[in-house]
């Protein structure tokens, strides 16, 4: 082999080593990221991106940039940079890692759905027995604050019959799943119609009785200056009365008596959520101090 073929292959070698290495822009942004400086971590993190558009850390440098966003609550910018990382990766496990992490993103930002996409993505492809039980564990939260119990459940037994020493916490949860899925409800459209009887009824029905006794004292006053402009007489202030206020205080103590059934059944649900997640935190944890 000739000297130059020679001082052309290390050459190469040194060319691919430098391609290939972290870049000090990137280096500096793990840096910060590991400082907790968020901000300053992303503007590094984008000067190397910027700078080395084709680079193999780039899927890196972008998910680290939604991690960095989902620590300063900046969750659309998250989300955002997130999924450009889970669409340039090419490992599998790497983008089922990532999957998992967007997923909770998505769920802390209320977008349900698109966090089941990617956690159902995540137990089909994996074949890491430890991310397929995260992915699992994390649909049931996403199912629990949908109110879906049946999907919820579902996906929590089978979760806890892969788990150690679960046997005991598992019928607790059945159990919470069965009083949520009996749960109290209030009819929306029982509240209305008690309401249109009697101002503030359908209120206190759904259990708001400082609100449900207010609209029944203000449209009972609105009622008796309609009235009593009524027998004076007074048409146009009568009329005044009915149309402009009576009315539209009456309209509203329908519409309120509506929301106040949907809070009442919303604050339920929350309160089943709460104690089903509450039996699963501590049994994680007493995992933790097992291991």
């Amino acid at each position: 082999m000739s000297h130059s073929t020679v001082l052309a292959v290390i050459l190469l070698f040194f060319i691919a080593i430098i391609a290939s290495a972290a870049d000090p822009a990137f280096d500096l942004g793990e840096h910060l990221f590991a400082l907790k400086n968020y901000d300053a971590a992303i503007t590094e993190y984008k000067r190397f991106l910027f700078f080395n558009p084709d680079h193999p850390q780039v899927v890196e440098a972008r998910f680290n940039i939604g991690l960095a966003c989902r620590a300063q609550g900046w969750w659309p910018e998250a989300v955002e940079a997130m999924t450009a990382a889970v669409q340039l990766a090419t490992e599998t496990e790497l983008q089922a890692e990532m999957r998992t992490e967007l997923a909770v993103t998505l769920i802390a930002t209320g977008a349900y759905d698109l966090a089941l996409v990617e956690l159902i993505k995540v137990d089909m492809q994996s074949q890491s027995v430890r991310l397929r039980q995260r992915a699992r564990f994390l649909r049931g939260v996403a199912y629990l604050y949908q109110f879906r119990w049946e999907q919820a459940r579902l996906v929590f037994q089978a979760y806890l019959a892969e788990m150690p020493d679960a046997a005991e916490t598992a019928a607790r949860i059945d159990a919470l799943f069965l009083a949520a899925l009996n749960r109290r409800q209030k009819s929306e459209k029982a509240a209305r119609r008690l309401s249109t009887f009697l101002p503030g009824l359908g209120q206190t029905y759904a259990g708001d009785w400082k609100n449900g006794l207010n609209a029944l004292l203000l449209n009972g006053v609105l009622g008796y200056v309609t009235l009593n402009a009524a027998i004076e007489r007074d048409y146009d202030d009568a009329l005044l009365s009915f149309f402009f206020l009576s009315h539209r205080y009456y309209a509203g103590n329908r519409y309120r008596a509506a929301e106040a059934a949907q809070a009442f059944n919303d604050r339920e649900n929350r309160q089943h959520v709460e104690k089903i997640l509450q039996v699963l935190t501590t049994y994680l944890g007493e995992g933790k101090r097992r291991e």
